[in-house]
């Protein structure tokens, strides 16, 4: 873990928030529904996993969740997994000029980018699949009926 560059990244929440939330809505407007609380809840929770603070398994629910709630909400599944790459891709390059800053390019900058890039597709996958289980019929009756109790 790289408590520094953790400190370093969530001391900038807000304005990696704010530009995750423009990229966005540059390259995918169909995606602007989201709230900016969400989106900061969002990128607070892969920060940390960026930055080694926590363990991917610890956040994957979050992204899940997400997915499922997006195609319960009828959002398109490509627009989703683009959304999420373009805010990922902030997230990466956020974490790679904090990391080049701390840790002037060696072996803990490649470790930490590591981890960034495992962390990227780990996050994604889970939302994209959770997106997808929800969107099965059967699954979204299921979690519709559940939703009216």
């Amino acid at each position: 873990m790289k408590p520094d560059l953790y400190r370093f990244l969530a001391d900038r929440i807000d304005e990696i928030t704010a530009e995750t939330a423009a990229e966005i809505a540059a390259r995918v407007p169909a995606y602007t529904h989201l709230r900016p609380g969400e989106i900061a809840n969002l990128v607070a929770e892969a920060i940390a996993v960026y930055a080694g603070a926590r363990e991917p398994r610890a956040v994957l629910p979050v992204f899940r969740a997400l997915g499922a709630g997006e195609a319960c909400a009828g959002h398109d599944a490509g627009h989703f997994e683009t959304a999420l790459r373009t805010g990922a891709r902030v997230l990466v390059r956020r974490t790679a000029g904090a990391a080049a800053r701390l840790y002037p390019p060696t072996a803990e900058f490649i470790a930490v980018m590591e981890t960034a890039f495992t962390a990227e597709s780990e996050i994604v996958g889970a939302a994209v699949d959770g997106h997808r289980r929800a969107a099965r019929p059967a699954v979204a009756r299921r979690l519709a009926n559940a939703a009216k109790r």
